[in-house]
């Protein structure tokens, strides 16, 4: 694989919700399964990055990701999972517009806001607004355990009006996780984020829990299928 694309991450929250398997396929393109943890269940996962360093400079980002099946023997490595991006929000046109050229990425058009509040160490909640003030989604998680060294492998599939790709890309860093529902989700349904992403029966408990930090994403080259 060519052309590594990295972007350094200062804090990374990501959390995995259960949602009914029929929302999940009515979002899903054709030939895309929607993993099930549980018989009837999908994956959403609901991801907030501050990139600290990219190619566009510093931003953050909000991304909403179907986790699917991975395709197996496009690389030698196989992926601790992969994932289908709903939509991705970020803080700036220029980094959203690199996304969208570079990876085909589905993106809201608006600049976003994403704060991140940390009372103690154990604990962060991440706020994201638009930059007239509404609010779209306010995420809080907690640590658990030890902070362990990752390097997690994932296969994102995106398309866009040019065609279908595969995007193969690494995760690194330090990450506390767990799975003991402690942390919280709210979601702004009303706003206009969410006009074409219908979400019903989305249980706003997380399944799992996961906070990376510091940590580097490494985004290779994408396939075209």
């Amino acid at each position: 694989m060519i052309n590594v694309v990295e972007y350094v991450i200062s804090d990374e929250i990501n959390c995995l919700f259960e949602l009914p398997l029929d929302t999940a396929r009515k979002l899903l393109p054709k030939g895309l399964e929607p993993v099930e943890p549980h018989h009837g269940s999908a994956l959403l996962g609901i991801t907030l990055f501050d990139f600290t360093e990219s190619p566009v400079g510093p931003y953050q980002e909000l991304v909403f990701s179907l986790y699917v099946v991975p395709r197996p023997g496009l690389t030698i490595r196989h992926p601790h999972a992969a994932v289908y991006p709903l939509v991705v929000a970020s803080t700036h046109h220029e980094a959203r517009q690199h996304a969208i050229d570079l990876w085909h990425l589905p993106h809201f058009m608006e600049d976003i806001r994403l704060e991140f509040l940390q009372q103690d160490d154990r604990s962060i909640t991440g706020k994201v607004c638009t930059t007239d003030g509404e609010t779209i989604v306010e995420l809080s998680i907690s640590e658990s355990g030890p902070w362990k060294p990752v390097d997690q492998f994932y296969q994102s599939f995106q398309n866009d009006e040019s065609g279908s790709y595969i995007g193969i890309l690494a995760m690194e860093g330090r990450m506390t996780e767990h799975e003991k529902g402690t942390g919280s989700l709210k979601l702004y349904e009303d706003h206009r984020f969410f006009e074409q992403l219908d979400l019903s029966g989305l249980d706003p408990i997380p399944m799992r829990e996961m906070w990376l930090k510091p940590g580097v994403e490494k985004y290779y080259e994408v396939i075209k299928v």
